[in-house]
């Protein structure tokens, strides 16, 4: 890790917390906890009351109930990571090397073994 890295690590976690937290509404909430819940109530009906009477029909339903949820996930962290690039961009020029060190921070997100 660079001494840029080191110096401007706490401002970055700092913004991603606050992005995180900023971004976390009950309306997101709410919409995962329905996403999963038709999963759920999905799975429960086809085994307890009716079946699909298509076994290729029952994957495609449960794939889709089943990734939904994770794209929904996947897009939130996208935007998270896009806001902290928008502030750390943003706060350059009162941090000079921040934004270098929000680059750094990703690249050490996205691939945690290197």
């Amino acid at each position: 890790m660079s001494d840029n890295f080191e110096k401007h690590k706490g401002i970055i976690n700092s913004l991603y917390r606050q992005a995180k937290d900023d971004l976390w509404t009950p309306q997101f909430a709410t919409v995962l906890l329905l996403l999963f819940g038709v999963l759920i109530v999905t799975i429960f009906f086809n085994v307890a009351v009716f079946s699909f009477g298509n076994w290729f029909v029952a994957f495609i339903v449960y794939f889709v109930e089943a990734v939904a949820p994770l794209v929904a996930l996947y897009l939130h962290q996208r935007k998270i990571y896009e806001t902290v690039r928008e502030k750390a961009y943003a706060m350059n020029a009162a941090h000079p090397g921040i934004y270098e060190a929000y680059e750094e921070w990703r690249s050490k997100v996205d691939n945690p073994a290197s």
